[in-house]
């Protein structure tokens, strides 16, 4: 059974909750510290210059995460709950099925641009070391990238205990070749070249330049969204998970993100990627071994992915039954095999595009998240209702979908494309006062909290009556509290 619950739809007991702030903080540095926050800096340094985007990419990634953190840590730790199941309460039993569609897709995004970066970084080596040609390049690229894939697959054979051992290992090694990997840029290129470069894409309107800094960090924030409940869940209490959620995934992505910033500013043809120029700056004493973290790095972050998008496929308790974890893992990573060997270059082109995507859905998400657990249900849920469907129970609905919430993220997401374009970036006047996440989010919340009363009447009076969630037995679940 406790196989079951860490690996399945059933949700984690006290005891089974075994991460620790450190072993939470790794694995949420382990999970985002990777090769993408060079592209997210890489995109920054289009805007704003080195000392200005430092400060903004801070500022706009603690933003996403305070989103974030009330969205999913409280639920995820009080109920043991991952990302889908979560949602259960505001999409309905069905309607969440929805989330299970981005959270694969989310993480298959993701887990793809670290492959590809993996086998950059691995054909970088084995070429600058003399063992390749330089025509072999694109197929070792692709090679490498399978090989990562597969080694990942091994590792998470051991289930969550193997992001719990390897996960702050990794994210310490990580940080401290950020560290270095500034430092190396810093040294090699000068200070002054980083500081008094010029962004290459800037509107003239600084205020316009600063607010797509904080929107592009602001969507990588909430697209942690469906990484978050896969960790939480795993410790004790909201409260002991706030400084490794907040430090792990926020401050952590900033640092290393200062990378690709001065990387994009210093070398603006780099995008942001240094593992271009990585053996030239530090030949191949320093160099080499750099890449090889880059490696490491990736192979962490994917891990998380794949494993949360395992768990997330086994919330069906009849598709849980069924599909076996190491299965489950396959599945998700042979969908990022498909795109690494048909749509790498593609999907790598269009990166920015899918980031801002991130805060087109996951902003209204977390809108309804938080005017659902905290002013609707009061904190309470059914946890019955969460792992039983059907009607008659309290998240039916109305045929397994709950209305209002998709009506509440419909307008959401009509409010992000009215304020900014993800494809084009073109911005509409309001959007440089507002970002467009913020108030995506804003509106999805004000709607269904509108809508429920209208819509869910009954279920509303029944609340507001008892300040709990009723379901078919009448009993209520409260969590262990944070």
């Amino acid at each position: 059974m406790q196989t079951r619950a860490v690996e399945g739809a059933y949700p984690l007991r006290m005891g089974e909750r075994t991460w620790g702030p450190f072993a939470l903080f790794g694995n949420c540095a382990s999970a985002a510290v990777a090769t993408w926050c060079f592209i997210i800096g890489g995109y920054v340094s289009y805007y704003l210059p080195a000392g200005k985007g430092s400060v903004v990419m801070l500022a706009g990634i603690l933003l996403g995460m305070f989103l974030i953190f009330l969205a999913c840590v409280p639920m995820g730790t009080r109920y043991g709950l991952e990302a889908v199941r979560s949602t259960k309460p505001q999409l309905g039993a069905r309607g969440s099925y929805f989330t299970l569609a981005l959270l694969f897709f989310s993480t298959l995004g993701w887990n793809t641009l670290l492959v590809i970066f993996c086998g950059r970084a691995g054909a970088e080596i084995l070429i600058a070391s003399g063992l390749l040609p330089e025509a072999a390049r694109g197929a070792t690229q692709i090679g490498v990238g399978l090989v990562a894939l597969v080694v990942v697959w091994l590792l998470l054979r051991g289930g969550p205990a193997a992001l719990r051992n390897i996960g702050p290992i990794v994210a310490i090694s990580v940080l401290l070749l950020a560290l270095f990997i500034i430092g190396l840029i810093i040294n090699q290129l000068g200070w002054s070249a980083i500081a008094d470069a010029e962004p290459s894409f800037a509107s003239g309107d600084d205020l316009l330049d600063y607010t797509i800094g904080v929107e592009l960090l602001i969507a990588t924030a909430l697209s942690w969204w469906p990484y978050v409940g896969a960790m939480v869940r795993f410790s004790p209490s909201t409260r002991s998970s706030m400084f490794p959620v907040l430090a792990g995934l926020g401050i952590a992505v900033a640092v290393v993100s200062f990378i690709g910033l001065y990387s994009g500013l210093a070398v603006p043809e780099s995008g942001g990627d240094p593992t271009t120029y990585l053996v030239e700056l530090g030949g191949l004493t320093f160099g080499l071994p750099a890449l090889a973290f880059i490696m490491l790095a990736n192979i962490g972050t994917t891990m998380v992915g794949a494993y949360a998008a395992a768990l997330a496929f086994k919330q069906d308790p009849t598709i849980d039954r069924k599909l076996p974890w190491n299965v489950a893992t396959g599945l998700a990573l042979g969908a990022t095999a498909l795109v690494l060997i048909f749509l790498s270059t593609p999907f790598f082109d269009n990166f920015g595009t899918f980031l801002a995507f991130s805060g087109v859905m996951f902003g209204p998400i977390c809108g309804i998240q938080i005017a659902d657990f905290y002013l609707v249900r009061r904190q309470r849920l059914d946890m019955r209702s969460l792992y039983l469907d059907g009607p008659g129970t309290a998240y039916w609905y109305t045929g397994g979908v709950n209305l209002v919430g998709f009506l509440s993220l419909a307008a959401g997401v009509g409010t992000y494309f009215a304020l900014l374009d993800p494809i084009t970036f073109e911005a509409a006047g309001l959007f440089k006062y507002t970002t467009a996440s913020l108030p995506a989010a804003a509106m999805a919340l004000v709607v269904y909290l509108v809508l429920t009363p209208l819509l869910n009447g009954k279920r509303t009076e029944s609340l507001a009556g008892t300040g709990r969630q009723q379901g078919t037995s009448g009993a209520s679940v409260r969590g262990a509290r944070g």
